[in-house]
């Protein structure tokens, strides 16, 4: 696992397996109304490694990272037909707080997840 690039606002790791991509993850933050609030953008892990720690993994990074910058929540969008998704960030501590209506192709809506990180 690789940090690619970095920023004062954003992160964005990498994962390889046996020299290939196994996966990515792109986190931000910035400060609103003078607390730290950070978001995942994106979390994709390619189906062949899938089952095998890689998310987990992209997520925790990207929480350290969220972190280590002044970020003291974390939240995110997923989509609602992703259940391997939705339980990997319940075992992770996020919390549901909402839905938004055709967020994803096809009208697909998306579930809106919060993490405290501090």
């Amino acid at each position: 696992m690789k940090q690619l690039v970095s920023s004062a606002n954003a992160a964005t790791w990498i994962a390889e397996e046996d020299g290939r991509l196994a996966g990515f993850a792109i986190v931000q933050w910035e400060r609103v109304a003078g607390e730290g609030i950070a978001y995942l953008q994106t979390i994709e892990v390619m189906p062949e490694a899938r089952g095998r720690g890689v998310g987990a993994e992209l997520l925790t990074r990207s929480e350290e990272a969220a972190r280590a910058a002044g970020a003291a929540r974390i939240w995110l969008h997923v989509d609602e037909e992703n259940t391997g998704a939705i339980r990997m960030y319940q075992r992770h501590g996020y919390v549901f707080e909402g839905r938004q209506e055709d967020y994803y192709p096809h009208g697909r809506g998306a579930l809106i997840a919060v993490k405290v990180l501090s």
